[in-house]
């Protein structure tokens, strides 16, 4: 454990500085550690059969919305994946055993793996740097205040893994199987990262590294070794149990062969031959009968029987003792037939399908069948044939982005972006949307000019899905935007029109187009009183009145947004305008609503712009002024609108949104470029279309089938149809 300064040749030349053996001792203290968490894992398994716990805490149903940390979800997922087939985990009758330092296991466990993957990669990170040289993009300095940083990370985690093994122990020797969460303690004396310092406390991390690694693999020998010596006295109980039954089936058996009262089977007209096959069919049926229910088939999980199965063929005797398990959970020994070795390729068969496993989609997604793939090809159509019709150039973006491209763009829905899993490198997350990677190319192509542009994607959200209304986690866009300097609303009405030609062409029904000003909202809420620091938050709530009451909305303004009651009320006397746009106009400006407000007038003023230019492109009749619309996204800086369905029985929510956002490329050019767009959500269209269970043609484009008698004729038939297919 006693860390020299440096290593040398014997010549005065350094071999290896003190720096990279903290950090070799950190990589070696980090592999162990995950080997503790895959015995964790595994331990943790036989403990739930042992306690004939159903396994409702482990759902991914609570591990994917309301819990979204890395190592919880891989946590619970392992635990479902190595007890699938159980039968010891599905006795509903004893659920009564459940305990709590079991059932919450996903919450300790999973943020110590958190931790300790944290600490390996800092420690692989590290261990390929040189300690002193240039940053030149491949080789940098060490970083030994992160390594220590890391290696107090790593001891608590290992302390956490050590608790929650002491703890569930005494649960298993427990009568009653009960464990208390709140007696589970997480504090872990740990030196800090100062302390480090002051005594070279890097021996100090190896001394308590060895210390807590020595607790916690007795730990865990200690429990594995409890709940194996239940799990085999439960099934010693099912095997003397099955040849009970076994005995007295075959007494049974006995008994009617010898009864006066069997009924003799009729072999009139069999051969020899032919009743003795026969009479060997019965038997085999009988025996096949009697020995049904009394099949010696495993009663663990896919992955604790063969665990189980491992361990015994290690032990001396039939049994387990604490002595053989310490052995077997070497955290270092990673030979062909160790345990480490075992478990990761159990989990691994277990990953590519395991014997119950059934495959099922993520969360928020489909997969396209034909049917449905013409139907998506059919609105494509339509769509690409209107946004090229208006004169814009198709673009393409990467899925994914560097994540302070996306961050600060969405106001409340940042939380909604999907961040991709650190590789040691940039950090990436993929695309909420279509105009922010826009925005960005902008920037990143100043000498572009004036631009209509089009992209189609998939775009990824990590929202609440709703399949039935046609709201997904990945999904496609149709973006059409407008770059550049144009007359004042022109762009704006053309965005527009393209939108409603695009839905009158798509057969879903009638439809009709949301607007506002993001400027009017802005004068509506300094007029009510509304502080400019929560301008945004505030638009948030406004933006939910389509899906909630005007009260819920209040109350989220008042108690969760802080905005006095007076404000409150006062913004509802306003939201609730809405109605054929011009007449609406001339009635908010000979009310004076507003007042002198500057906003509110050049909205205003663009507003009755827009309406003529609208009406002069017969696109008017499409359009509601609405001043509760508000679009909860925080780079719109004018005109705002959004196209929902309103034929029949179709509560599909908004099906296409956009608006003015000049600022949004600016954030990453410093240089203002006035911009407005429309995105089509061609998810909930193909909802609406395959609701309203639209005839559309043959999902087939063969028009024409060879046909030949004979199997002679099949080379003809080949170069046939070689020849049409030349032909196109």
């Amino acid at each position: 454990v006693k860390v020299p300064e440096q290593i040398s040749d014997g010549h005065g030349k350094t071999i290896v500085s003190r720096s990279f053996l903290e950090i070799g001792l950190l990589c070696c203290a980090s592999f162990a550690a995950i080997n503790f968490v895959n015995a964790t894992n595994a331990t943790v398994c036989f403990g739930l059969e042992a306690i004939f716990s159903n396994l409702d805490a482990f759902q991914s149903a609570n591990f994917d919305t309301f819990r979204q940390q890395r190592g919880q979800i891989e946590t619970a997922e392992v635990i479902r994946l190595f007890l699938a087939g159980s039968k010891m985990t599905k006795n509903t009758k004893n659920s009564s055993k459940n305990c709590e330092i079991f059932d919450l296991v996903p919450q300790y466990v999973g943020p110590a793996l958190d931790l300790i993957s944290m600490a390996y990669k800092i420690a692989e990170t590290e261990l390929n740097s040189t300690e002193n040289g240039p940053i030149d993009g491949t080789i940098r300095p060490l970083h030994m205040q992160q390594v220590k940083s890391a290696q107090n990370q790593l001891l608590h985690a290992m302390k956490i893994l050590k608790n929650g093994s002491v703890h569930r122990t005494k649960a298993l020797k427990s009568e009653k199987m009960v464990s208390s969460f709140s007696n589970f303690s997480f504090h872990c004396e740990i030196e800090t990262s100062q302390n480090f310092d002051k005594a070279k406390g890097n021996d100090q991390f190896g001394l308590n590294t060895i210390e807590t690694m020595r607790e916690l693999r007795k730990s865990l020998s200690e429990e594995l070794n409890k709940a194996l010596t239940i799990i085999l006295a439960e099934e010693d109980k099912i095997i003397q149990k099955n040849a009970l039954k076994q005995a007295k089936m075959e007494e049974k058996m006995a008994s009617i062969s010898l009864s006066k009262e069997i009924i003799k089977p009729d072999y009139t007209g069999l051969t020899p031959q032919q009743i003795e096959k026969r009479k060997e069919k019965s038997e085999l049926k009988l025996k096949a009968k009697s020995l049904k229910k009394s099949d010696d088939k495993s009663i663990l999980g896919d992955g604790t029987a063969e665990l189980k199965k491992f361990i015994l063929s290690k032990s001396k005797s039939s049994c387990t003792n604490p002595e053989e398990i310490h052995e077997i959970l070497n955290p270092f020994d990673t030979s062909e037939n160790s345990f480490c070795t075992f478990y990761c390729n159990v989990l691994n068969r277990l990953n590519v399908g395991g014997t119950r496993r059934k495959p099922k989609l993520p969360k928020g997604t489909r997969d396209q069948n034909p049917d449905q793939m013409v139907i998506r090809e059919e609105a494509f159509q339509i769509i690409r044939k209107v946004f090229k019709r208006h004169g814009a150039v198709e673009i393409d973006t990467p899925v994914f982005e560097l994540k302070s491209t996306l961050t600060g763009k969405y106001g409340e829905d940042q939380k909604l972006i999907y961040d991709l899993a650190d590789q040691g490198g940039e950090l990436l997350a993929l695309r909420y949307d279509l105009t922010v990677p826009f925005a960005r190319y902008l920037a990143m192509n100043n000498d572009i000019g004036n631009i209509k542009r089009f992209h189609i994607a998939k775009v990824y959200r990590r929202d609440q899905p709703n399949l039935t209304k046609g709201r997904y986690r990945e999904f496609y866009q149709c973006d059409f935007d407008i770059a550049g300097t144009y007359g004042e609303m022109v762009p704006d009405s053309e965005a527009i029109s393209v939108a409603c030609e695009i839905l009158s062409e798509l057969p879903i029904g009638d439809f009709k187009v949301k607007l506002n000003h993001r400027k009017l909202l802005d004068a509506i809420l300094n007029i009510c009183g509304c502080p400019s620091e929560k301008f945004r938050s505030i638009c948030s709530a406004i933006d939910k009145l389509d899906k909630s009451l005007w009260e819920d909305v209040k109350k989220e303004m008042v108690e969760e947004k802080g905005l006095s009651i007076e404000s409150a009320d006062r913004i509802g006397t306003f939201v609730t305008f809405h109605g054929p746009p011009i007449e609406l106009w001339e009635e908010l400006s000979n009310s004076k609503l507003f007042g002198d407000n500057k906003d509110a007038s050049v909205a205003m003023e663009e507003l009755k712009t827009l309406f003529k230019y609208l009406e002069a492109i017969d696109t008017l009749k499409f359009i509601e002024f609405d001043l509760s619309l508000a679009r909860g996204l925080t780079y719109y800086t004018g005109l705002i609108y959004e196209c929902v369905v309103i034929d029949g029985d179709a509560k599909i929510g908004s099906i296409a949104a956009g608006g003015r956002y000049d600022n949004l490329v600016g954030m990453f050019s410093g240089m203002t470029t006035p911009c407005v767009g429309v995105s089509i959500g061609i998810e909930r269209v193909f909802t609406i279309m395959e609701a309203k269970k639209v005839d559309h043609a043959k999902r087939s484009s063969v028009q024409v089938f060879v046909a030949g008698v004979g199997p002679d004729l099949l080379p003809f038939r080949m170069k046939i149809a070689q020849i049409l297919w030349k032909c196109d």
